[in-house]
């Protein structure tokens, strides 16, 4: 069963490159944020997120243990990036491998920055882009299932939705029986709807700070 775990580092400053601020000229140069490649046949290569409360970063303890368990399997798999925000996890596994990415996220900001990103990357033509909502994508979705998951939604969302979210997830189409699904969650939250993913998906994984937990999920043996 391939167990993967991505991760970004995210540098917050104000760019000011003229040339990028005319690429995005829809976004406001004062609400840009600098991001950096970590690892792959991109490496090192920067890439820009909206600098908003929607896209925020994951923290170095996180980090360190997602890098230290992922490394080599990502080569030709389909990935999901829910609940995209600035494209970081999508991207990361493009550079290291894998064969194609949808990235999906309600806001128009943060669409507009990741299409600027992929063909600024040169990575067009291995991606997906689409504005819509979470739910609606899961619940529409019927083509081929993915291989890896990442769904990271803004901590400001309510109980109610996660539990929304999780069943939603559980009915779709989008995985697969050997699928891995990385969910983030706040880790107060996470405690308050912990039962409803252990009835729908096996946990096999979970790593948890005071702030945030990271559940690694498969499908639920019968």
């Amino acid at each position: 069963m391939t167990k993967i775990y991505i991760f970004i580092k995210i540098r917050s400053k104000t760019f000011k490159n003229k040339k990028f601020n005319k690429d995005l000229a829809k976004v406001k140069r004062s609400e840009i944020m600098s991001l950096r490649i970590l690892s792959g046949s991109l490496k090192g290569k920067k890439f820009y997120a909206p600098k908003t409360t929607l896209t925020r970063p994951i923290t170095a303890l996180l980090k360190k243990s997602i890098l230290e368990s992922c490394q080599s399997n990502i080569p030709n798999s389909l990935v999901l990036d829910l609940f995209a925000g600035s494209g970081a996890l999508g991207i990361e596994s493009l550079s290291r491998g894998a064969r194609f990415v949808y990235f999906i996220d309600k806001n128009l900001p943060a669409v507009q920055c990741i299409k600027k990103n992929l063909k600024k990357l040169n990575l067009q033509s291995q991606a997906y882009t689409l504005k819509r909502s979470a739910l609606h994508f899961l619940i529409r979705y019927k083509e081929t299932p993915f291989d890896i998951l990442f769904i990271d939604p803004p901590y400001t969302m309510r109980i109610s939705e996660y539990h929304n979210l999780i069943t939603t997830l559980h009915t779709s189409r989008v995985f697969h029986t050997t699928s891995s699904i990385f969910l983030e969650t706040p880790t107060q939250k996470a405690q308050l709807f912990q039962k409803t993913i252990e009835a729908l998906f096996s946990i096999q994984k979970t790593k948890k700070t005071a702030t945030t937990s990271l559940f690694l999920l498969t499908v639920k043996k019968q």
